[in-house]
């Protein structure tokens, strides 16, 4: 029988131990920006390009800022099931909501895309004792910590467009680890509502 989780909101304390929440609201290092029309907050994620620190035998890395467009993914009576897992291990990876004009939802606050994470386990594969799956909004990024398991990009009832922001270097090993999983059931019911029709 496939584990089954439940969607947590997501927090800047829930996910401290896979990265960071990028958003204004909750954070303490606000300051008031230009001329004071706007407000900034400073060091929101902590961008890491570990290859420099690593050794000679990795291939030097670039910041690769790119868009992703990411087509909803299905559900089945309110539920996703996650199949497979990737790691970046030598960055971090940073994934912002970008405004799409015509989405369906208007409410910034309704979330609009899952973030799912895993420890690393004793065998250098996700320990899915550890995994864990939050709701996240139009108003809040991501950054994962180099080398921490996620699911790719996995966005419900609508298409979202991402700015993201990762170290590359062409060597696929090197930018990103994959690794299949056991199936495990995400109940998305208390916080995507009406996804039973989806």
């Amino acid at each position: 029988m496939a584990r089954q989780i439940t969607i947590e909101p997501l927090t800047i304390e829930s996910f401290k131990p896979y990265g960071d929440v990028i958003q204004l609201e909750g954070n303490k290092n606000v300051v008031l920006a230009n001329q004071g029309t706007a407000k900034r907050v400073n060091y929101v994620a902590k961008l890491e390009n570990l290859r420099d620190a690593s050794g000679p035998a990795l291939q030097n890395a670039r910041p690769n800022m790119c868009i992703f467009s990411s087509a909803p993914r299905p559900t089945v009576g309110g539920r996703f099931e996650v199949k497979l897992l990737e790691r970046h291990p030598y960055s971090s990876q940073v994934f912002m909501p970008i405004f799409q004009h015509g989405v369906r939802n208007s409410n910034p606050d309704e979330p609009c895309y899952l973030v799912i994470v895993a420890e690393n386990g004793s065998d250098d594969k996700p320990d899915l004792n550890t995994i864990r799956a939050f709701a996240a909004n139009s108003t809040q990024g991501i950054n994962y910590k180099a080398n921490s398991w996620h699911s790719p990009m996995v966005t419900i009832g609508q298409r979202v467009n991402f700015v993201v922001l990762v170290w590359e270097n062409g060597v696929a090993l090197q930018d990103c680890n994959e690794a299949p999983i056991s199936p495990v059931i995400v109940d998305l019911s208390p916080s995507f509502k009406g996804l039973a029709k989806l």
